[in-house]
């Protein structure tokens, strides 16, 4: 999507279709759906409350999502993962869309995302630049060459068009990808940034549990077995110029080359499938990627474990790629 509608959806009705799809279909597909939607009607209702009181936008903008959202590989709880870019650099336009993304942030709260711990959102001077000072802090975070400026370069690798101009978020994505072209090492240290893979298969052949914490006793989902495929296609898709946000899409538009890795599109697919079923039943955002593993069944476990090789298999298999040149 790419400019608010005059008509947006009202939140009761995705809230009720939310449900339904839990009940009934579990299609991830239909759940960003109704993320977009639900999405859609808060940013919406920001806007609308920023013209009546500071007048339309001063300019033309982007508002763009990043994280799941921006993979459209959403759960049925998720957090918030947002920027704007806007055209001209000047002190009140700053001012507009600093209160604007604020405005977002708190619509989208009551819609029930959270605000990201990392404060990755528009409401900050960070994630809330005109198009010259998003070119400069691209430059600036690779130049810095940190493990958090770097983490910045990997969160907008991911970003997805929301609202606003299109081209815009094309425009700072392509330029991660044109220092790609001209700096060799900056690949293998975005590699070495993403960091190890979080161990999910014990000595005797077990599902390796939290130890301790709130989550004891549960598995890691997230970064056990949905991060080793998550992270190797976004590396991949850097080194080979993809522009795509989703990971399927990135498998689907590697080169033939990559065989090896095109290969898992129909696992990861029915690896989505079914986190809807794992996840299912829980009623917020705080541990929705953490699951019971003493209510699946033997079946479902001894899947989730060929997920969990599968996927570290394919990331120490791009990392080791990538590493080597």
């Amino acid at each position: 999507m790419s400019t608010p509608k005059e008509q947006d959806v009202p939140f009761e009705e995705s809230e009720a279709e939310l449900r339904e799809m839990g009940l009934k279909e579990q299609r991830p597909s239909k759940l960003q759906e109704i993320h977009d939607k639900r999405m859609e009607h808060a940013v919406n209702k920001a806007l609308r409350k920023m013209e009546s009181e500071w007048g339309s936008p001063p300019t033309h903008f982007a508002f763009f999502v990043m994280g799941s959202a921006g993979r459209c590989e959403q759960s049925y709880f998720s957090d918030q993962d947002h920027a704007i870019l806007y055209e001209e650099d000047h002190l009140e336009y700053e001012e507009y869309f600093l209160k604007l993304g604020s405005e977002i942030s708190s619509a989208l709260e009551d819609a029930g995302y959270a605000e990201c711990d990392g404060r990755v959102m528009a409401s900050s001077n960070r994630w809330c630049k005109s198009r010259k000072a998003w070119r400069l802090q691209i430059d600036q975070w690779i130049e810095e060459d940190t493990w958090e400026s770097l983490r910045y370069v990997l969160t907008v690798a991911d970003a997805r068009i929301f609202i606003g101009e299109e081209f815009y978020v094309e425009e700072i994505k392509q330029m991660i990808h044109e220092h790609l072209k001209i700096n060799a090492k900056l690949i293998k240290r975005l590699t070495e940034n993403t960091g190890r893979v979080k161990k999910g298969i014990g000595f005797f052949g077990q599902l390796l549990t939290e130890s301790k914490g709130i989550h004891q006793g549960k598995f890691d989902l997230k970064q056990t077995v949905l991060f080793p495929y998550v992270n190797g296609l976004r590396l991949l898709a850097l080194k080979e110029g993809i522009m795509a946000s989703s990971t399927l899409e990135r498998m689907k538009k590697l080169p033939a080359a990559y065989w090896h890795v095109k290969g898992h599109q129909l696992s990861f697919q029915e690896l989505l499938t079914h986190r809807l079923r794992f996840q299912y039943g829980h009623n917020e955002y705080e541990g929705i990627h953490f699951i019971n593993i003493d209510r699946l069944s033997s079946a479902e476990k001894n899947r989730l474990k060929e997920w969990v090789r599968e996927g570290h298999e394919l990331y120490h298999f791009i990392e080791n790629a990538l590493m080597k040149g």
